[in-house]
């Protein structure tokens, strides 16, 4: 087959349903759907996503089923309220993570037509970045992490098993052809920052049409690109695209303008020994299926103005199912947010009354004892944080945050991180490394033992990223400081070094 990422370096829709249609569930092993209505189409499309999980893994070699959490998607009755909830009029669908789970959000609408985007391939394009982040996290060009995307952003499932990818995606069709692609120097050197439509559908398309022809074109070819991404994975200093392709990008252009005019191929995989593994259907709990959405946009960053109406909504459904746990904690993470934090005390001890094991109320509750011990630095308000945070993880200890509270704790109380604190962190990193805030938090422990080299490297993926944001910049700015770090270690070694085998004498008399 032939395709490798470089390491070191159509969903079956659903029919409407009516809004106050109960919600179900599919849990398989790397996915939970969550869905208005239950029928056979719920289970084909948990059993699509795995079989699209299957294909990354393969292609790319990845041999541990296992080493995944489970990604939640949500399917939401139309494309109005996927837009509401993004609050961004051009959405289709997105992806994101939470400090506990990465989820996404999408419509259940078909597209409109053969040129528009379809939730589709708007998942698949997002579940590779989120593969790609989880398994194969590097210094990658924003047009290879974008174009990677793309590239198997159209999987077509055939009745047989097989699986078709590689093919081209019709809705940047009208960028490439009728506004010819992006060029290529540009793409080189840029990101998606500030496009228009336009020039961002040509951005995406040209980023695909240049993965197509790492993948299918000349062999030639092929060496070279894998030459610079493997020392852009490498941090080779001052990289220059045009020394690495034979006639510099202009002949590199020149020759993807050429392949483009060509019938394109794709790739086939055929299957034996795909094991899906058991797909549950099962029905959502009512008083969950009233959260979900509320719950989505207490997730997707609300604004301070957002939050009392969250609050009521929550508090609302808590009166209604006086004996929901789970609403009871939602309740006081909102409490939480908006800083009424004596009112998600009491929310969370509620949530705990109900459900002892109730791992979210514990940690809500832990955040709101840890600020008080700092204010206090009472023993009695260290030990009752400490308490909470035990207790939430022993509910789940998959749950990220009650790990990274633990690292928390230990750096709010000064002294030496002990081994736990920082294993703690490790796991909650590995748990979510999708999540930016944790991919910092462990690359500033990491420096803080002193492997600046590596701390660095784990800043890879947000310094690089495709997209403009202040964790960016930031990223890039410690990536710069322990890069900096990294180097006058070595130069102290090399002159410790150097000493030693001048068996660095005294001074004459």
């Amino acid at each position: 087959m032939g395709f490798r990422i470089v390491a070191a370096a159509g969903l079956a829709l659903f029919a409407a349903v009516p809004a106050q249609a109960a919600w179900w569930k599919a849990q398989s092993r790397h996915f939970t759907v969550y869905s208005e209505g239950n029928d056979e189409k719920l289970r084909d499309f948990a059993e699509r996503l795995e079989k699209f999980d299957f294909l990354l893994r393969k292609v790319t070699g990845l041999k541990d089923p296992e080493a995944d959490s489970p990604v939640e998607v949500f399917l939401l009755s139309n494309d109005a309220r996927v837009k509401k909830l993004a609050r961004n009029p051009n959405l289709a669908g997105f992806y994101t993570t939470s400090d506990r789970v990465a989820y996404a959000v999408l419509s259940r609408e078909s597209k409109s037509g053969k040129f528009d985007f379809g939730a589709e391939e708007v998942l698949f394009h997002e579940y590779t970045h989120h593969f790609m982040l989880h398994h194969f996290p590097a210094a990658y060009p924003a047009w290879y992490i974008e174009g990677f995307a793309e590239f198997f952003s159209v999987v077509k499932f055939a009745k047989d098993g097989s699986i078709d990818f590689g093919n081209v995606p019709m809705a940047r069709v009208p960028g490439l052809v009728l506004a010819s692609p992006y060029p290529l120097k540009k793409l080189f050197e840029s990101d998606t920052e500030g496009l228009n439509r336009i020039d961002g559908d040509r951005y995406y398309g040209t980023a695909w049409l240049l993965t197509h022809y790492f993948q299918y074109g000349k062999a030639e070819r092929r060496q070279e690109f894998i030459k610079y991404l493997n020392d852009l994975a490498k941090g080779v200093a001052d990289v220059q695209p045009d020394t690495y392709f034979a006639g510099g990008l202009d002949g590199l252009e020149k020759d993807v303008k050429a392949y483009m005019r060509q019938r394109l191929t794709a790739s086939r995989l055929t299957p034996r020994d795909m094991t899906l593994g058991a797909i549950a259907i099962t029905a959502v709990d009512p008083a969950r299926g009233e959260l979900i959405e509320d719950e989505l946009r207490l997730r997707y960053r609300p604004t301070a103005e957002e939050l009392p109406a969250l609050i009521d909504g929550f508090r609302a459904v808590t009166v209604t199912y006086p004996a929901s746990a789970y609403a009871f904690a939602l309740l006081a993470d909102a409490e939480w947010e908006a800083e009424r934090k004596d009112a998600a005390l009491a929310d969370a001890d509620r949530a705990i009354a109900i459900d002892p094991a109730m791992s979210r109320a514990y940690a809500t509750r832990a955040e709101v004892l840890l600020e008080r011990a700092y204010d206090s630095d009472k023993d009695v308000d260290w030990k009752a944080a400490l308490s909470a945070i035990v207790k939430a993880n022993r509910a789940d200890t998959e749950d990220p945050v009650p790990l990274a509270l633990f690292y928390r704790y230990n750096a709010m109380r000064g002294g030496k991180m002990p081994d736990l604190g920082y294993d703690g962190l490790y796991k909650a990193f590995t748990l979510l490394p999708q999540n930016p805030t944790y991919r910092m938090n462990f690359a500033q422990a990491v420096a803080a033992r002193g492997d600046y080299r590596a701390a660095s490297r784990l800043l890879d993926p947000i310094a690089y990223s495709p997209h403009a944001s202040g964790m960016r910049e930031a990223a890039i700015k410690m990536k710069a400081a322990f890069d900096a770090q990294a180097a006058g270690k070595d130069v102290a070694r090399d002159a410790v070094k150097a000493g030693e085998a001048a068996g660095n004498p005294a001074p004459a008399p």
